[in-house]
């Protein structure tokens, strides 16, 4: 079974099993995930009896600040650069990846996987450590089956399942009362983690959540990235090409997975576009990876500003110290089929005029 979601409470396993049918091709995994989940339960019931009253008396440091964007729009590196202002708490690999039992286990279960964990994510070489910054919604996968990256697991489920924890949840007050309780815990078990700091926050599926964050964090602030919308495509493609195999349930049928990157990004953005206007002015900055990739200070100088995130100086030596370290880092390479380019224009026509991009003709590529 894929370590994304070992560590999810067994009575939800046990759920999700019940809602969507296992191929047999992928039986032994289902058997596996079980087997695991059972032997930990006795953890997380240590974990609730220890740690319970603490993380639900943990107070967030103010309201966190979400880093928005759809994925492989240059989140992770925005929250990367978070990540060196010690302002700012995060969502770590280490509690994304053992979320259940990660107070009791601090001590000792870094130390333990630290060396079992790769460097460099498998879609895009980018380095991770466990201590590192990782979204929420990897924390979620394994705190509840509230989650729209149950999808992982279960691909024909989607865009069902992703929608009505995404752009739907609230629809229903049972799924966002379900949400909700997991959201809390995994940002209370951040802060605690974070000793406390003020939460800064990235998962690409709250770009389309803008009115329920707003419900429950008003004083929020929003950082939304954007990128050329014919690389988000390929990037997406991509990416699920290599982590689904390793996770999935269920046969995975490589068009339709396509179909749902298409659709996911139409109901996420436009979901976006239609919610931004709730967030209180002053609160929110919008930003291109293109700018940011071309010039981090200047643009992360411009967040600090708008959002007033406090006094940019002082952390331009360990920014600059930061992006210096990258190095010549290589990002991938993508060719732009006409079918590619085909099916952005088809589909995403709307993002070019939202986002400022030039639309291209088949056969171009973007710069």
């Amino acid at each position: 079974m894929s370590s994304m979601s070992q560590f999810l409470p067994l009575p939800a396993v046990r759920r999700l099993l019940k809602q969507h049918k296992v191929d047999p091709r992928y039986a032994k995994r289902a058997r596996s995930w079980v087997i695991f989940s059972t032997l930990i339960e006795p953890l997380r019931w240590i974990e609730n009896i220890r740690f319970g009253r603490q993380i639900r008396n943990t107070q967030l440091n103010g309201d966190p600040v979400f880093l928005l964007g759809f994925g492989r729009s240059g989140t992770t590196h925005l929250h990367n650069l978070f990540y060196q202002d010690p302002q700012f708490g995060v969502v770590s690999n280490y509690q994304a990846s053992m979320h259940a039992i990660a107070l009791m286990g601090r001590s000792w279960l870094p130390k333990m996987f630290a060396s079992k964990m790769p460097s460099k994510r498998p879609m895009d070489n980018v380095a991770i450590s466990l201590e590192g910054p990782q979204e929420e919604e990897m924390a979620m996968i394994n705190a509840t089956d509230c989650s729209p990256l149950h999808v992982l697991n279960f691909p024909k489920a989607a865009p069902g399942l992703y929608d009505r924890y995404v752009t739907r949840l609230g629809e229903n007050e049972e799924d966002l009362a379900g949400w909700q309780r997991g959201y809390m815990e995994v940002l209370r078990k951040a802060t605690i983690l974070s000793d406390g700091k003020r939460l800064a926050l990235k998962t690409p599926p709250n770009t389309g959540r803008i009115s329920v964050l707003l419900d429950m964090f008003p004083d929020a602030r929003f950082v939304n990235i954007v990128r050329n919308p014919y690389p988000v495509y390929q990037s997406m493609r991509n990416m699920y090409r290599k982590t689904m195999p390793g996770a999935v349930l269920q046969e995975i049928d490589w068009d339709a997975i396509d179909t749902w990157i298409v659709h996911a990004y139409q109901v996420q953005m436009k979901n976006y576009l239609l919610q931004r206007s709730m967030i209180p002015p002053g609160n929110l900055i919008e930003i291109r990876y293109e700018d940011l990739d071309a010039r981090p200070m200047s643009k992360l100088e411009d967040i600090y500003k708008a959002l007033d995130l406090g006094d940019f100086e002082r952390m331009r030596s360990t920014f600059e110290g930061y992006l210096e370290s990258l190095g010549t880092y290589e990002k991938n390479k993508f060719e732009f089929p006409e079918d590619v380019v085909s099916t952005v224009n088809d589909n995403w026509d709307f993002a070019f005029e939202a986002f400022g991009y030039e639309r291209l003709s088949p056969g171009q590529s973007p710069d």
